[in-house]
């Protein structure tokens, strides 16, 4: 789960808000003198220079006391070495931690630290955090740094996982904004600017059905977020696409991993293999897409400000249940990669456009019982139309008003909190 420095690394001179914080540093990441496995032991090297990721939290004020397991490449939302154990999930050791930030979210849920860094490229801070019951904040990023339609996508952000959303405004810089985050969705509607919010339980990138009770958890917490004074109503949304036009993101990610070294595991590979089939043609098509999705899913999305859906379409499986199918025995790991999106149908849509989105446990993992996995529903933002502070705030509002019906109601914790399958 963690590898820890023989020193600790920190910039005495940083003020940040990372100041006087223990971080972990995702091991996809360098760090000057440290070794970095990118995943995978085989992969290991020693750096020389730090890169840009961790300058920045060495320049916020981190200590960075060691890395944390990550899957190979962050190429899987499941993280299961080859050599070793994986991240165990302290719900229950059989279920998968997701991917790829798993070793963030564990280290954090297990209060080894209270905030870890991680990268979300498809959903891997948000998935891992769901899967461990913790908040997991995706920022806005740019999708097209480099601008022009000729760039590749990047779909990727950093971030952190941080044990609370308290926290996590704090990591993020939120807490440093003129106006207070738990006020931030209040003073809004003052202003004659509500928050007008969609719903659905539809998944956006695969056919496959959502699980019951996480459906029925999602609509239970979205009927809460109306008791927010700043929001204005709830309405159902539609998916903004079909489920096909997801395959832009399998060829965005195929491309990204084209120049990934081999040996490799079998995802990994298999998605290598993939990138380098890519005519340049389909690359500019994929790229062509995602550059326009924003706009399109502006013009689907007229009406609401920010989009509630699960996080996760069914509670954690067990270790291996997506793997298994790249397994050489069974060969077929475009199995593999349809049952991750499955389990994870919402998230990438806020990657493709850069927009942030949040994952939120209705219940904090340790309250919602022995053997219970708490859902998590995604707060996603639609464009600007809404800020960090803003989804942060509606998070922390959503929390407080599902403790108080538990309270009030103890029967609603077998809503909101689904037995762990065995």
């Amino acid at each position: 789960m963690v590898r820890l420095y023989d020193r600790a690394h920190v910039d005495p001179d940083a003020h940040g808000p990372l100041r006087g914080l223990d971080v972990l540093v995702k091991d996809l990441n360098r760090v000057a003198g440290e070794v970095t496995t990118f995943g995978e032991p085989s992969h290991a090297v020693r750096s020389t220079s730090s890169d840009d990721a961790v300058q920045h939290l060495l320049d916020d004020g981190a200590r960075l006391v060691g890395s944390s397991v990550t899957a190979e490449f962050g190429a899987t939302v499941y993280t299961e070495p080859v050599t070793g154990r994986g991240p165990v999930n302290p719900i229950d050791a059989s279920l998968t931690t997701g991917g790829s930030s798993s070793g963030a979210a564990v280290a954090v849920a297990r209060g080894v630290v209270d905030v870890a860094h991680a990268s979300d490229g498809g959903g891997s801070i948000r998935v891992p955090a769901a899967a461990v019951g913790l908040p997991g904040l995706k920022p806005r990023h740019a999708v097209f740094p480099d601008g022009g339609d000729a760039a590749l996508p990047n779909p990727g952000a950093q971030g952190y996982i941080a044990a609370d959303l308290e926290l996590t405004a704090r990591v993020y810089g939120v807490t440093d904004s003129p106006v207070p985050w738990r006020e931030s969705v209040s003073r809004r509607a003052t202003a004659g600017r509500p928050v007008r919010v969609g719903h659905s339980n539809l998944p956006f990138h695969s056919h496959e059905p959502v699980d019951p009770s996480v459906a029925n958890a999602t609509g239970a917490a979205t009927a809460l977020l109306v008791t927010h004074p700043g929001v204005a109503g709830v309405a159902p949304v539609e998916p903004p696409y079909s489920v096909e036009r997801f395959a832009v993101f399998s060829d965005v990610m195929a491309a990204r991993c084209a120049g990934l070294p081999a040996p490799m595991t079998a995802m990994p590979t298999w998605l290598r293999a993939c990138g380098r089939s890519l005519s340049a043609e389909r690359v500019a098509e994929a790229s062509a897409a995602v550059q326009a999705l924003p706009e399109d899913v502006c013009a689907a999305w007229s009406e609401v400000d920010v989009v509630i859906t699960p996080t996760l379409a069914f509670p954690p499986p067990p270790v291996g249940a997506f793997s298994r199918f790249s397994d050489p025995a069974v060969g077929r790991p475009e199995l593999d990669f349809a049952a991750q999106t499955a389990w994870t149908p919402w998230a990438t849509l806020w990657n493709l456009t850069g927009w942030a989105g949040l994952s939120v446990p209705l219940i904090p993992a340790g309250a919602a019982g022995r053997g219970r996995w708490p859902v998590s529903v995604h707060l996603g933002a639609v464009s600007d139309r809404v800020s960090v502070a803003e989804l942060l705030d509606l998070g922390a509002h959503l929390q407080d008003a599902v403790a108080d019906l538990v309270a009030t109601d103890p029967a609603a914790l077998d809503v909101l909190a689904v037995a762990v399958p065995r």
